[in-house]
C-alpha cells in the first residue's frame, strides 16, 4: 500500500507550490532578467535557468505534499473521497487532452516543439491541481456544509 506523508507537509505544500509558481511566473515575464541587469550580473541566463528550475520543481514538491499528505483523520471516508477525486481529476485531464489536441490539430500555425511541450506539462499539472482543489473542497467545505 503507498504510505501518506504526514499531515504537516500540508502546510509546507501550501506555502512552497505557490511560491514556485510565482518564481516561474517572474522568469516568464522577464523580471528575473531585469533584476539580473539591475545587480550587474553580465550573463542573466544562469539566474534565469536557476530561477526556471528552482520554481518549476518547487511547485512541483508542493503540489506533491498537497496532493499526498494525510488529512488530521485519515478514514474510508476520506479514502473514498481521495479515491473519487482522482477519478474526477483523470477525466478532466484525458477531456482536456482531447480537446486540446484537436484544437492543435486543426490550427493553421500549430505550436512547435516548446510549445507542444508546455501543453503536455499543463496537461499534467491540470491533473494534480483539479484533484488537490476537488479533494479540499469536498473536505473542508461541502462536507462542513453538511455537518452544519
Amino acid at each position: 500500500m503507498f504510505k501518506l506523508l504526514p499531515h504537516r507537509f500540508k502546510r509546507i505544500g501550501l506555502i512552497i507550490a505557490p511560491s514556485g509558481f510565482f518564481l516561474w511566473i517572474l522568469m516568464q515575464i522577464g523580471w528575473i532578467t531585469e533584476f539580473s541587469q539591475f545587480i550587474g550580473l553580465s550573463n542573466p541566463k544562469i539566474l534565469n535557468v536557476s530561477s526556471a528550475i528552482l520554481g518549476f520543481f518547487s511547485f512541483l514538491f508542493g503540489t506533491y505534499a498537497l496532493a499526498f499528505s494525510k488529512e488530521k483523520i485519515e478514514d474510508e471516508m476520506i479514502k473514498n473521497i481521495r479515491l473519487k477525486s482522482f477519478q474526477f481529476a483523470a477525466f478532466l485531464q484525458i477531456l482536456f487532452l482531447i480537446v486540446g489536441l484537436a484544437w492543435i490539430g486543426f490550427m493553421k500555425n500549430p505550436p512547435r516543439d516548446s510549445g507542444l511541450m508546455l501543453f503536455f506539462i499543463l496537461a499534467i499539472f491540470i491533473f494534480w491541481i483539479i484533484y488537490i482543489i476537488r479533494f479540499n473542497y469536498i473536505i473542508h467545505i461541502q462536507i462542513y456544509k453538511y455537518e452544519k
